[in-house]
């Protein structure tokens, strides 16, 4: 797939989607404060929701899909996530990845 991104990319999109703005940055560290594991934090969510995008780019073999469009729809996903006050898991990942591909 000529149009795919790296890893690194789909991270750094993320992190900055989830700190552009000072004030949403408080609520989720609020919300990432509410979970039991404290080794979790903004910057591991942002990894593994990354990575989880990352399978799933690898794993299809759709070359009209627009990943770039994807990954921002995908970030947008996260966010608004984490601003209802949840923390997303790994389903939650991959339904938002799926969802973001679908509409892109």
């Amino acid at each position: 797939m000529e149009n795919t991104l790296y890893y690194g990319e789909i991270v750094a999109k993320i992190s900055s989607k989830l700190h552009q703005n000072p004030a949403h940055v408080k609520r989720i560290e609020y919300v990432m404060g509410k979970e039991q594991q404290p080794q979790d934090t903004v910057y591991t969510l942002c990894a593994d929701a990354a990575k989880v995008f990352d399978n799933i780019e690898n794993l299809s073999s759709d070359y009209y899909t627009n990943w770039h469009k994807a990954s921002d729809i995908y970030a947008q996903k996260m966010l608004d996530c984490l601003l209802s006050g949840k923390k997303p898991n790994v389903l939650d990942m991959v339904s938002m990845t799926a969802h973001s591909i679908e509409i892109s």
